[in-house]
Parts: structure tokens; sequence; C-alpha cells
């Protein structure tokens, strides 16, 4: 597929466009490169602020992981084939080798994206309510941003931690990583077979009274229908795919049973499309024929079990493909309102559900 056809802009024009998991704040572009998000980077697929409205997105998450420092790194990044200059006489995020906690590393990183926003006000609008959400859904001018976590270590045992996050906006946490946590169990912990912990209750409940999103994308499967049913608001995977679609099954991916289970209490699954990334970051031209069937059929897949309005996008920090699963939708059947529903629609439902007034 090498080009976007005029109906396919046109419906990114009358239709919001959303996805699940834009951008990465814990990459080097931003932890080492200070990339300034404001300034168009013609270079890469990557995204920044004016080329998410390029791209017809209305809102985007931006998530930032826990990225822990390391000087020598400083040297080595401006070798990679992915490097991007940043800015000239960017602050460093760390200034010394001193051991840092979890806490103040989901900090730093944090406070680097709100930076961006705060100096581009004429190019986002950053959400923390439902009253923010509709304000972005009506502007024509920014895109509206969300601001989210990578794993949840980093508030540990505290409620207040939490809480005080959830002031500076924080809407979205992926529980869990890649092993075990206080609360529960991530996908690359099987032998325990468990469910969540007492205090992972109780963080949970947290959550849904703070506004925050819960993103199951990285939670073991009896992790995951836990807080499916502890939770008082819906959940979401906001970046795996079917299991059952898989010749070699991988506790990473989502079974039928956590996806029943997010559909029927009002979640969603964002779908991660199969789709290669261009060598060294560099920007889309085209997207082959093939990914573009795979990625169909692991749509189609999770429609017929989840239905329609539990399905949509998480690119997994690949935001640039949008216009192409639009066009790749509406080329093979879908009405114009399950698309929207799958481009976007479903998961400004769940966010009107979570969010805070």
């Amino acid at each position: 597929m090498n080009s976007i056809s005029e109906q396919t802009q046109q419906f990114h024009r009358e239709h919001p466009i959303c996805d699940l998991l834009s951008l990465n704040l814990g990459h080097p572009r931003f932890t080492v490169s200070d990339i300034d998000l404001g300034k168009r980077d013609e270079t890469s697929r990557r995204g920044d602020f004016p080329k998410f409205k390029d791209w017809g997105m209305k809102i985007v998450m931006c998530k930032g992981g826990v990225a822990v420092p390391e000087m020598n790194f400083d040297a080595a990044w401006p070798q990679d084939p992915t490097y991007r200059p940043g800015r000239i006489d960017s602050e460093p995020m760390y200034l010394s080798l001193a051991i840092k906690n979890p806490t103040l590393l989901c900090l730093s990183v944090l406070d680097r994206f709100l930076c961006n926003v705060e100096e581009n006000p004429d190019k986002v609008l950053f959400i923390r309510t439902v009253s923010d959400l509709e304000r972005a859904l009506q502007d024509n001018e920014r895109i509206g941003v969300l601001m989210g976590a990578n794993r949840s270590d980093w508030f540990g045992d505290s409620p207040g931690a939490l809480r005080q996050f959830a002031r500076l906006g924080l809407r979205m946490i992926t529980i869990g990583q890649s092993t075990r946590e206080l609360g529960w169990d991530a996908s690359g912990e099987l032998r325990s077979g468990g469910r969540m912990t007492e205090l992972g209750v109780r963080m949970i409940k947290e959550t849904n009274r703070c506004g925050i999103l819960i993103d199951l994308a990285h939670s073991n499967d009896p992790c995951a229908l836990d807080a499916i049913e502890v939770s008082e608001k819906p959940v979401i995977d906001t970046h795996s795919n079917p299991r059952a679609l898989e010749k070699e099954p991988n506790p990473r991916s989502i079974p039928d049973e956590v996806m029943k289970s997010l559909s029927d209490s009002g979640g969603m699954l964002g779908i991660t499309p199969p789709i290669q990334r261009p060598l060294n970051d560099a920007p889309y031209t085209s997207i082959d024929d093939d990914q573009i069937l795979e990625t169909l059929k692991q749509i189609r897949y999770a429609v017929d079990l989840m239905g329609p309005d539990a399905v949509g996008i998480g690119t997994h920090f690949n935001s640039a493909i949008m216009p192409w699963l639009t066009e790749a939708l509406i080329n093979d059947g879908y009405s114009e309102e399950d698309t929207a529903k799958i481009m976007g629609g479903n998961y400004l439902r769940v966010l009107r559900q979570v969010l805070p007034e």
C-alpha cells in the first residue's frame, strides 16, 4: 500500500483518530537527546506534535517508563543508527551517577514531557479530565495528549505517591512490566500462577478513585483477569495481539479468556499492527501489503470475539501507520461506524468512563 486516498483523509477530518500508545517517553531520544516535540522532524517515522496532526491524530497517549541513568550511554547513543540530535543546550536529565530510586526516575521522565507540553500551548492540549478531553475533540488546531507511566514499581506500596502523580496529570499506568511487583505479576512471571496480592487490590481501587486508566498489556493471565474483576472502572490492554493466532503461543500476547473478560466488563483491546518499521527509523513511504493483511487478520479475530465496541489500535509508538490502517479497514469492508469505533471511538468511550470530570 503506497498512498492514502482522499476518502481516508476525509474520514480523519470527520472522525477522531486515537492511538492507545503513541509516544515512548523513555526512549533515549528524550532521556539523552531531549528531542523538542514541538519541532517537526521529517527524518524520522517517530511522532512529534506537528506530525501527529499531519497523520490525522486527535488523541495520543504518551507513556514514560522508568529510565535508568547511564552516562556511559551518552557517548554510545550518537553512534546508534536511529540517533537524532536533540536540543543543543539541554539540561541533562540527571546530574550525577548517584543511585536513583524508581519514583525519581519516573518523575524525571514525565517532567521532560510536561516541559514539552508547556512549551507548545498552541500545538497541544494536556488532558487531565473529561472536560479537557471534550475541549480537545472540539479544537481544530491542537491535538490532545495524555500522560501515562510504564511499570508500577515507582509507587510501591504508597497510595499517597499514586495520588501525587494523579495530581500531576498521570492518566494511565501499565501495571507490571516483565517480573513480579508488589501487587501483581507480569507476563514474564509464569511460575507463581497467582492472582493479585491484597496490596494490588488496594492499589487498583486507588487508581479508580484517582481517575487513572489501568493497562494490562504486560500482566500475566491470572492477574489480568483479577484486575478486570476487581476494578470498578473499565480497564484496557493497550498493545497486545491474540494468542490464538500464534504458531508458538507467547505469554506476552492475550488469550481469548482475557479478551472476552475485557469486552464483557466494558474494557477494550488495542491491537498492535505487525508492521515492520523502516530501517534506522526513517519515515514510511509505503507498507507491505502482506503486513496490512496480517494486521487485518488480527483485528478481525478480535472483533469477531469481542465485538466492534471493544477493539482499538495501540501502535506501540508507531502512530505514523494510522492513516494506512484506516484505509485498510475501509477497503476491507468495515462500515464507517465500526471503522470510527476501532480507530478512536472505543477509546474515547473508555476515557469518558475513567477520567475525572
